[in-house]
């Protein structure tokens, strides 16, 4: 059955903690913690990863991991070897506290001199650390972009070739989708679905990702959640707490079917 999930979005400048204590308080069956400063994985200290640990039990626990300056599309080698070591990083850090799901992203279109983008070697890169996420048994997960002009995976085409060459499971991220397709995205979710682990969920009033509460924003979030019906996890991705509970309640009701 999915579970539904809450991203620390809503309270990021407040510890993880805090967030494992708004999701369990209001009935949520999962939390996803955001990697970014103050809670990229260096920083965790050991008490910190006990506390919640500890705090999620029987809560399905997810990583989203760093996206700032996390760049598989540089031309700089170096900052590609940044891109895969943080990564890394939140893969151990998912494996000490007991995640099962790491979300990350590919990059951007970097700025400057001309030249083709390193597809092969963020691929490889991709390659190397699933195989790493499998060791551990934790489930690498990419996310599509919103349509934005320097980010590359926003085409849910485009998209569904990486997962489906590589082999990855996706977090489908709806408000990113709706910001590229539009009403389109009915016609790619039966191709896609297979592929999802992760739907990443929120509202927004179609040309930019404004994280709304579900019924604030124009996506018919009914009726694209009834075609993801069964990926493991739907993770509400809000700006603020405010508006949370009306969204699980629409997210329950749908997977209920009532």
């Amino acid at each position: 059955m999915t579970r539904l999930s809450f991203s620390s979005l809503a309270l990021h400048l407040e510890s993880p903690e805090a967030t494992v204590r708004l999701a369990r308080g209001k009935g949520f069956e999962g939390v996803e913690i955001l990697c970014e400063p103050p809670w990229h994985p260096r920083a965790w200290s050991p008490s910190l990863m006990r506390a919640v640990r500890e705090g999620s039990a029987n809560l399905v626990l997810s990583l989203h991991a760093p996206t700032g300056d996390v760049n598989f599309l540089s031309r700089n080698p170096g900052a590609r070897r940044f891109a895969e070591g943080e990564i890394s990083r939140t893969l151990a850090l998912a494996s000490r506290i007991g995640a099962r799901y790491v979300t990350l992203h590919l990059g951007y279109r970097s700025t400057g001199a001309p030249g083709g983008l390193p597809i092969e070697e963020a691929k490889e890169a991709l390659r190397r650390l699933k195989r790493r996420a499998d060791d551990l048994g934790i489930v690498l997960c990419l996310e599509n972009d919103p349509r934005e002009r320097f980010l590359f995976l926003w085409d849910l085409n485009e998209y569904f070739a990486w997962l489906d060459e590589l082999d990855l499971k996706g977090t489908l991220d709806l408000g990113h989708a709706w910001t590229a397709h539009k009403e389109g995205v009915f016609d790619l979710l039966p191709k896609l679905a297979p592929r999802i682990a992760v739907v990443h969920v929120s509202d927004n009033r179609g040309e930019h990702d404004d994280h709304l509460p579900l019924g604030q924003g124009v996506i018919p979030l009914e009726e694209v959640l009834r075609d993801l019906l069964g990926v493991d996890m739907w993770v509400l991705e809000l700006f603020s707490p405010e508006g949370a509970d009306g969204s699980l309640e629409l997210m329950w009701r749908v997977r209920e079917g009532t």
